[in-house]
């Protein structure tokens, strides 16, 4: 370290000499500073860029991509007996021409007991700690069951029912007066049962006042619920629920109508229904064989080729010769390599390995390396050190007989793994004179025909595979190669009459299953027809359905809300503009090139306000003329004029179609205009297209339109595509907060690099300003002696 020596014998002010010094050297590191300063900034300018565009994505998902643009009013011509609310999807007219029968839900009521709500379970002589419910759902299909526990010593009747009632099961729970009614909380009727069952626990219920559940574990505890049937648009049809949707449109049936009409209509059509179900599945239709039929036939057709192919498979591949017992130790081994790859004399040593199943791994390991040196071998210790505790367990569990045939099922399983890995179609594409080519091919070379005659179709096959199936190829010889061709010939017509025979089967019993509902459906439309008094003969009386009384049918229309759409456009555009201006405001801003970022000994001398205005001014114009944001601004602004190749029936199939259009202000970087008039007219005569200009639910990036691969999504999702782009290559440059090191982005590998050569100065200035005081030393000391002898000489 340099002693730093006053001025004493000069007379001069070194500190301060020094520092003057010092500040003109540090220039350079003053500007490395400002540079920094400068990136950082710039950094945080894109960043901010990014939040603002991240702010307009999530106004575009909230308010264009995930709610319908095309808000519709539906109207009843009688909402006493039907109601409805109109979605976007809302197309066409519906009309309901009768309700014969409103959906109720399923219910169970059981005896009355000698109980109040605050009797304990126990008291009842409920010794059970749970049930098990499932209820119907609001789509007819019966829920999973739903586990409620309790304890019965602890446990009220009020209790119980509370642990019900606040359940996911969907049953609601009512005790008044010592009876228990259980209700489901889903209309509709389940076909195959009871709406809610008890599939655990059923004699609780029993001690509750339902005798038939006494001793039970399971059994039905609530029925009765039934589906509301209609005629809708000419066609009787049913729903589990008062409430669905239909067409777009959010259906509320409220009273029944016409009703012999409507039981007629459900009677013809589950009598149609019932006989062709059952002309599918028994007779045929149109000359085209039964479902029943078709799948006998294909049945037959595969057991006719099975037996030739496992015979074919078991001469090729073979087949498992493991006993039951040691079945389940090779498949907990799961090491088919380890086994292939044992040797007679390394089975030998093992079947003296003993080794404590509750010592950790690294013991078993430390075992085998030290205390059997002499029967264990070198090459052999290796091997077993890549194995696992359970996998070393194992083998100590096997004697010498099976672990021989755990290798052999362990080379056979191998085989049979190169066998799948290459395939049916590449093996039994091979011909022999290509089979005999492939012994030559050494593939782990890197070019593995050199010096070697290979066709040119041969190579086109061989470059397809993939490194796992070459990896198989080097692992077979020419006769393996040869059977595995011939299994291939024999599995691929196998495959295909198993997959038929599955697919005709799994329709049959689709079939079946149609015809048992057609049958439950049509036994409950004649109970119905019946009651009403209009069968005749097993068929409908129409002479009494027409003297019935009829009403009016019930029509329901929609009608687009135009000024809602109309508004929900224009807001777009107002926030599309917002946010085109300040991005190209940013890329136009003034910059002030004196004005560079403070020192910290420059902000000393400044106040507060000053230091604002002048970094006001230094941080302007960062962003100026920026190509990055230029071309997603230029993007953005293209998209305008595209036509949508999806929307080519329809006239207005671009923005530009509809009134909407980019500024002729070129300074304003591309704002929209909207016609008004124009834009509103549209959405009159087809408010679907516009909507589907804006968000086209059925577009594809890459969708198939007369024959070329064209874009037709809609113009929002290409719109957020385009802002993505433009983010991603902003993070690219700029990153993002939640990154861990400035070397993932560019500007901060800049940042770095200066903050290294701000290091390096650091060092240097502190040698320079070393040498200063050195200087300075030596001449303060040089003047002291010069100042001592001229005192001798004047003593003298």
């Amino acid at each position: 370290m340099v002693m730093r020596i006053g001025g004493l014998a000069s007379g001069m002010d070194i500190d301060e000499l020094v520092k003057k010094l010092m500040t003109a050297e540090r220039a350079p590191l003053d500007k490395l500073f400002q540079k920094k300063t400068t990136y950082e900034w710039q950094r945080d300018a894109y960043r901010n860029v990014n939040t603002k565009t991240k702010a307009f994505d999530t106004y575009l998902a909230d308010n264009l991509a995930l709610k319908p643009l095309n808000s519709k009013t539906a109207t009843s011509s009688n909402s006493n007996l039907v109601s409805a609310i109109a979605t976007g999807k809302a197309s066409g007219t519906l009309t309901i021409d009768g309700v014969s029968q409103l959906a109720e839900a399923g219910r169970g009521v059981g005896k009355q007991i000698n109980a109040t709500g605050s009797t304990k379970l126990s008291d009842l002589d409920i010794t059970g700690t749970s049930i098990e419910l499932s209820s119907i759902q609001k789509d007819g299909s019966m829920g999973k069951p739903v586990k409620i526990e309790f304890d019965p010593n602890t446990t009220t009747v009020d209790d119980f029912v509370k642990k019900i009632n606040t359940s996911t099961v969907g049953v609601s729970a009512v005790y008044e007066g010592g009876k228990l009614s259980i209700t489901s909380k889903n209309t509709g009727d389940n076909k195959a049962g009871a709406e809610v069952q008890v599939t655990g626990g059923a004699s609780v219920f029993g001690q509750l006042g339902f005798d038939s559940l006494k001793g039970k574990e399971t059994g039905d505890l609530a029925s009765g619920g039934k589906n509301a049937i209609f005629e809708v648009n000419g066609v009787a049809t049913e729903r589990a629920s008062n409430a669905f949707e239909i067409n777009g449109y959010n259906v509320t049936l409220k009273s029944t109508f016409n009703n012999t009409q409507t039981i007629a209509s459900k009677y013809t059509a589950a009598q149609t229904e019932r006989d062709n179900a059952k002309a599918s599945l028994e007779t045929g239709v149109d000359g085209k064989d039964s479902l029943n039929e078709a799948a006998r036939k294909a049945k037959a057709a595969y057991d006719a080729i099975k037996g030739g192919y496992d015979s074919k498979f078991a001469s090729v591949l073979g087949s498992s010769a493991l006993d039951t017992t040691e079945q389940a130790g090779y498949d907990k081994f799961n090491n088919k390599e380890f086994l292939s790859k044992l040797s007679d004399k390394d089975i030998e040593q093992l079947d003296k390995l003993n080794l404590d199943p509750n010592a950790t791994r690294e013991e078993m390991l430390a075992a085998i390396s030290s205390s059997l040196d002499t029967e264990i071998s070198p090459e052999l210790k290796e091997k077993l050190h890549t194995l696992s505790k359970d996998q070393l367990v194992e083998l100590s569990n096997v004697n010498e007989t099976q672990l021989t045939n755990l290798r052999t099922e362990a080379n056979r399983g191998i085989k049979e793994d190169n066998y799948n890995t290459l395939g049916t179609g590449f093996l039994n594409g091979l011909s022999s004179d290509e089979i005999t080519a492939i012994q030559g091919i050494d593939f782990t070379k890197d070019d593995p025909y050199e010096g070697l005659t290979i066709s040119d179709e041969l190579k086109a096959k061989l470059d397809e595979l993939s490194p796992d199936q070459k990896t198989a190829l080097d692992n077979l010889s020419e006769t393996d190669l040869t059977s595995f061709k011939e299994l291939a010939a024999v599995q691929i017509p196998h495959d295909a009459a198993k997959a038929t025979s599955e697919v005709t089967e799994a329709a049959r019993v689709a079939g079946q299953s149609r015809l048992d509902n057609a049958e439950a459906t049509l036994i409950k439309a004649t109970v119905d027809a019946e009651a009403a008094g209009i069968l005749k003969d097993g068929a409908i009386d129409d002479e009494k359905v027409n003297a019935a009384p009829k009403a009016n049918p019930v029509t329901l229309n929609s009608t687009t809300n135009v000024d809602d759409m109309m508004k929900t456009i224009t807001d777009f555009v107002d926030t599309y503009n917002a946010f085109v201006k300040d991005l190209t405001g940013q890329t136009k801003e003034s910059k002030y090139r004196d004005y560079k970022p403070l020192s910290a000994e420059q902000k000393k001398d400044m106040s507060e306000n000053e230091i604002k205005l002048w970094e006001e001014k230094a941080k302007s114009g960062l962003l100026r003329s920026d190509s990055l944001i230029q071309n997603g601004l230029t993007d953005m602004r293209s998209l305008v004029y595209q036509t949508n190749p999806g929307l080519s029936d329809s006239k207005f199939n671009s923005l530009y179609s509809i009134g909407i259009t980019t500024s002729k202000n070129y300074n304003e970087g591309g704002t929209l205009e909207i016609d008004k008039e124009k834009l509103r007219k549209a959405i009159e005569e087809d408010p679907d297209a516009v909507e589907k200009l804006f968000k086209n639910s059925d577009g594809k990036t890459a969708d198939v339109v007369d024959g070329k691969v064209v874009d037709t999504r809609g113009y929002v999702d290409k719109l957020r595509e385009s802002m993505e782009n433009m983010k991603i290559s902003i993070e690219k440059k700029a990153g993002r907060a939640t990154m861990t090191s400035e070397s993932q982005y560019s500007i901060g590998k800049s940042i770095q690099d200066t903050e290294s050569r701000i290091k390096t100065w650091e060092r240097k200035l502190e040698m320079i300003e070393a040498r200063y005081w050195k200087q300075f030393g030596a001449m303060e000391s040089a003047i002291n002696k010069a100042n001592q002898q001229s005192s001798m000489f004047m003593q003298g």
